[in-house]
């Protein structure tokens, strides 16, 4: 037997099997990667819709302990279901706004009230004023659920729908559309996302008032009165618009869904 070599080196890679294990190792990340990405949206349109299904327990609560009354969705005053504008600063991290709602006693949590996917802040604060943050809330309530008609409080917020659709004040007035399909809480676009009111513009509007977002892979969550939440998925909108951005703006079309939000708050015979 040939006795071992007392100075054999052990055999090093070549370069060119480096390069190998290295294009190897870029093909399965570009593989992986995308899969990662999806998984990673599902989790968060996942906890973006248990938020909303939380918030919608504590609307039911509410109701519930008031002689069916709807929590209010008043503006400019303290007494409704939030405060604050979360458009600018300092509104836009400011807690005690959900906190001093009269929804925050149900349940005391102020994460549920900002969707884990929402990083980017609106155009309107400038960047860093966050100092790596996120704005405190990010969903709002359909304008129909509890608004105000000037007499209970609140500013006048009747004009939005109109009187063909007045605003609901009590959980049995939600009829048509009935409370499987009445939208309570919405995911917004981060460029309309401001005080706690969602508008939507009755038939035969052309124009989104609010509108919202396209956070999760081109959908929304979306909550309804009968408590349960869903992710809507987009066919035209592919980004977080703006303040009344027409139906057919830029090349693109929206109007299957902008009808089928409008569905969520109006009798649906009367957009077809």
């Amino acid at each position: 037997m040939t006795p071992p070599v007392a100075n054999a080196r052990p055999r090093g890679f070549t370069l060119i099997e480096l390069l190998v294990v290295i294009a190897i190792i870029a093909i399965l990340a570009g593989m992986l990667l995308p899969a990662l990405s999806r998984a990673k949206t599902k989790a968060q349109g996942i906890a973006c819709l248990n938020n909303l299904k939380q918030l919608t327990l504590c609307w039911v609560m509410y109701s519930t302990d008031n002689d069916d009354r709807l929590i209010p969705n008043w503006l400019g005053t303290t007494n409704a279901w939030v405060g604050g504008n979360v458009s600018s600063m300092p509104g836009a991290t400011n807690l005690n706004d959900i906190r001093n709602g009269r929804l925050f006693r149900y349940n005391t949590s102020v994460a549920i009230y900002s969707d884990p996917a929402s990083v980017i802040p609106p155009s309107t604060i400038p960047r860093g004023a966050l100092r790596g943050g996120r704005i405190v809330r990010t969903y709002s309530m359909s304008g129909r659920m509890g608004g105000s008609d000037g007499r209970d409080g609140g500013a006048d917020t009747s004009w939005v729908l109109g009187t063909r659709y007045p605003q609901y004040k009590k959980a049995s007035d939600i009829v048509n559309p009935p409370p499987s399909k009445a939208l309570v809480f919405i995911d917004e676009s981060k460029e309309t996302i401001d005080d706690g009111y969602f508008a939507v513009r009755p038939p035969p509007a052309t124009v989104w008032q609010n509108s919202p977002t396209v956070r999760h892979g081109r959908s929304a969550a979306f909550s309804f009165a009968d408590g349960h939440s869903e992710i809507f998925r987009w066919v035209g909108l592919t980004t977080d618009q703006g303040l009344d951005t027409p139906i057919r703006s830029a090349g693109r079309d929206t109007m299957m869904d902008f009808r089928r939000l409008q569905a969520t708050v109006v009798p649906e015979e009367d957009i077809r």
